[in-house]
């Protein structure tokens, strides 16, 4: 009889352990599930300048065909010099580093030769395609959502060939399985109505196209639009329109709104006639992240080096590459990258001559 009670006691308290054991483990998958949904409406985004390799300026206002096409040959040999390739390994780095689900890139530029004369159909540089080439060589999956041509031009050179153009502005998703839960819609790509003339002596008036890419994306049922835009750099007043449509045109939702781009305007100006496009966005409703979480550091992310002439290192004056937010969002973290000696390819090359911004939400319930 007291064995039988003993073993009947022993059951008695296995069964209370196992029921304790279970409720606790039934209070951590609680908890790891409700970490999977907070973490699951966690969205990263990064903007990055890719960097074309040279400037314009001097072809521009070359005034004799002698002296256009020795400028464009010199500019050629300076994108050349550039190492579009090399700084398209660096930025996968970076990408592989942070792990964005989202990457605005700008001035992603193709560039062509052919017979002086024309036409220039050999691409000798595709920096998206270098760029989705070092991603693959690191099993990173991202893809295109979007591809916006704007400025493109071909001109004879003094190298004796002829040298084509086409500057992109691009949006790329992460694509793999980890992400699956990052549903995209709606994707709209435009240039603006309003962009800039501009008169060269030799190739006479030329329109400097710009536009904007969006996407509308869900996570677990919470829904936002994110923005991408590299706005005009050459002309403030132009600046200025370029915004007030991008707020009337994809910002015009009443969805969670995310801009990132290279927005060309100084926010660290106090004075609107240096940042009227800047003071647009924000009287609009957004918020800048970065001087939200950094309201003590400038962040400046522009120039790393200059261009025409080359020189290696350049002191930041200007901060123009900006992660804005606007609704039902937080803002977690804002970080520069790209931007410190380490971000230095193998040849002592800038990944770009612009520092990048990443910056992570939450979206609120």
């Amino acid at each position: 009889m007291r064995d039988l009670k003993a073993r009947a006691l022993l059951r008695f308290v296995l069964a209370v352990c196992m029921a304790m054991l279970m409720a606790g483990l039934g209070v951590a998958n609680s908890h790891d599930a409700e970490h999977d949904e907070e973490h699951a409406r966690v969205l990263k985004v990064m903007t990055r300048n890719m960097d074309e390799g040279t400037d314009f300026g001097p072809i521009f206002s070359a005034t004799t065909f002698d002296q256009f096409a020795a400028e464009v040959a010199a500019a050629y040999i300076e994108v050349q010099q550039s190492n579009i390739p090399e700084r398209a390994a660096a930025l996968a780095r970076e990408i592989k580093a942070k792990q964005p689900d989202l990457v605005g890139l700008q001035e992603v530029s193709v560039w062509r030769t052919g017979p002086f004369g024309g036409p220039a159909t050999t691409v000798t540089f595709d920096a998206l395609q270098s760029l989705l080439d070092e991603l693959a060589a690191r099993d990173l999956h991202y893809r295109p959502v979007a591809i916006l041509t704007e400025f493109e031009a071909e001109a004879p050179s003094a190298l004796g060939i002829n040298i084509r153009f086409t500057d992109l502005d691009v949006l790329l998703a992460r694509s793999d399985l980890e992400r699956s839960e990052l549903k995209l819609s709606n994707v709209q790509a435009q240039h603006f109505a309003f962009n800039l003339p501009f008169t060269s002596p030799i190739l006479g008036t030329l329109i400097i196209p710009r536009g904007w890419i969006s996407v509308d994306g869900k996570i677990r049922g919470k829904r936002f639009r994110f923005v991408t835009t590299h706005l005009e750099s050459f002309h403030l007043g132009v600046q200025a329109v370029q915004a007030s449509e991008l707020i009337q045109g994809p910002c015009n939702t009443e969805l969670p709104v995310i801009i990132a781009g290279d927005l060309n305007t100084e926010s660290a100006s106090g004075n609107p006639v240096d940042n009227a496009a800047y003071q647009i966005i924000l009287g609009s409703g957004f918020v800048d992240a970065w001087t939200l979480l950094h309201p003590e550091d400038p962040g400046l992310t522009w120039p790393l080096h200059g261009e025409d002439p080359f020189t290696a290192f350049s002191t930041p004056s200007q901060r123009i590459d900006l992660v804005l937010f606007r609704g039902e969002l937080r803002s977690l973290r804002a970080k520069l990258i790209g931007q410190t000696p380490a971000a230095l390819t193998s040849s002592g090359l800038w990944p770009s001559d612009h520092a990048g911004v990443i910056a992570r939400f939450k979206l609120k319930p």
